[in-house]
């Protein structure tokens, strides 16, 4: 039997046809011809018939090749990025802490910014670090342990919140190169009575004379601008001038020797008080392990009107039981001058802070020293004072914060020297003063806040309540 092999060319063509039928009919229709086989104005003819498409056509895939060209290259970068990563940690090649390393190294190394932070943030208010803005971090140095031996690395501690800032300045002052105003108003409300027994007691029993019940209600408002004035992180100076309103109300029973006889007048007055002018100094910033040391001088100018030598007048119908002063006094009328120190120390999210000050009056003459009919001249020296207090405050959170404080004034006797005579006490002129005091801090932006205080007294000396708020705003 005698078979006939195809030629060569002939493997070929049937080699080509098959390719063909296999491939589909889209993909034979959409065969771009090398770059030069064609010009961008040629046709490529189909062989099924029709046209394969224009330059229009061809534009449009050139496009999106490079669409995938720069895809593919972006991929690329990402791959090479996260095997970089991969073989950074490959290196550090880190040990787990186990539950007994961290329980040993708990707490010693992770300060949450225990330092008092200067209002400007551009000055360095402690050594080895700068007081940051609200919101940044800041680096601080890892304490050492007790054997002495440092923490390699440095550990990243919140930044202070605009609460513990205002806290930190209401106690310390404000420190660094600015000018800051405070309007304080306040209102102090006073209720004294007490009974007067004007006569003598017969057999031991019998009280022959006059009983007389005076009480006297006083209210006074203040309003008292002040300003304060940076000179470096350390120094500051501030000035105030208070303006005063007072309002004293004096009631008696038992007029004409009668218990229901009521007899009631009201003085009334405003004025300046006493100008003042204070200086302070940062002693020691503060440190992980020490408090911010704040020392502080201050001297007071008899700018409001005295209470020498006011006159004391009987009101008419009180049958002598009631007498009331011709007009009200707004300062002292003597020079003094304080000088104290303060403490502070933040224990996140608690600050602690105390201090103690001691006041200073001088001796003044004055051509009336005093309240009846007549002049009488002679130098008055009004009693020193010392003042302690301390308390502690919570930051809530970023914006607000509560206090609570305690703060007692013990208060020496006055001293009247007539001329020409020898020295006296004044009876009952000492005083202890003792208050207890629940403050809360707001910050309204990011140079103004508003400061409250409720005041408590808890002495016969001290005034029933006082209430203030204090609005700083800072330049």
């Amino acid at each position: 039997m005698h078979i006939t092999l195809p030629s060569h060319s002939s493997i070929l063509a049937i080699s080509i046809a098959g390719v063909a039928a296999s491939l589909p009919t889209q993909a034979i229709a959409q065969y771009i011809p090398p770059q030069g086989v064609l010009s961008d104005d040629s046709e490529i003819s189909n062989p099924r018939g029709g046209d394969m498409g224009g330059p229009e056509e061809i534009a449009n895939l050139r496009e999106q090749v490079r669409e995938l060209e720069a895809r593919e290259a972006e991929a690329r970068q990402t791959v090479e990025a996260l095997e970089a990563r991969l073989l950074r940690l490959e290196q550090i090649n880190a040990d787990p802490i186990s539950s007994a390393d961290a329980a040993n190294i708990r707490g010693q190394f992770i300060p949450n910014q225990n330092f008092a932070r200067p209002s400007d943030p551009t000055f360095k208010g402690m050594a080895g670090s700068v007081a940051p803005n609200i919101g940044q971090m800041v680096t601080v140095q890892p304490a050492q342990d007790d054997a002495g031996g440092g923490v390699s690395g440095d550990r990243k501690a919140p930044a202070p919140t605009a609460a513990q800032e205002d806290v930190t300045e209401q106690q310390q002052g404000t420190f660094g190169r600015r000018l800051s105003f405070e309007l304080g108003a306040s209102y102090t409300h006073f209720d004294n009575a007490r009974i007067n027994l004007d006569g003598f007691l017969a057999l031991d029993a019998i009280f022959l004379g006059t009983i007389s019940i005076d009480r006297i209600n006083a209210d006074i408002f203040t309003l008292e601008p002040s300003v304060d004035i940076g000179l470096s992180d350390r120094l500051f100076v501030d000035v105030s001038l208070p303006l005063l309103s007072r309002t004293s109300n004096f009631q008696s029973g038992g007029a004409g020797g009668s218990a229901a006889g009521l007899v009631e007048r009201t003085v009334r007055g405003t004025g300046i008080g006493d100008a003042s002018v204070g200086v302070s100094y940062r002693l020691f910033p503060e440190t992980v392990k020490l408090p911010d040391v704040v020392l502080n001088a201050r001297v007071k100018f008899p700018t409001g009107r005295d209470p020498f030598g006011i006159e004391f007048v009987e009101v008419q119908g009180s049958e002598g039981n009631l007498q009331i002063p011709e007009r009200l006094s707004f300062g002292t009328g003597v020079y003094g001058t304080s000088i104290g120190w303060s403490m502070l120390k933040t224990l996140d999210p608690m600050i602690v802070f105390g201090s103690a000050t001691y006041f200073h009056n001088f001796k003044r003459s004055f051509d009336d020293i005093n309240e009846v009919p007549g002049d009488q001249p002679g130098d008055v020296k009004i009693g020193d004072a010392f003042q302690f207090g301390g308390g502690l405050a919570f930051a809530l959170n970023d914006k607000s914060s509560i206090s609570m404080s305690y703060t007692q004034r013990i208060v020496e006797r006055t001293r009247l020297t007539p001329d020409g005579q020898d020295s006296r006490v004044v009876v009952g002129s000492q005083a202890n003063v003792a208050l207890m005091n629940f403050g809360a801090t707001f910050s309204l932006g990011e140079n103004i806040a508003l400061v409250s205080n409720i005041g408590v007294g808890l002495t016969n000396d001290s005034p029933d309540m006082a209430v203030s708020l204090r609005i700083p705003y800072r330049f």
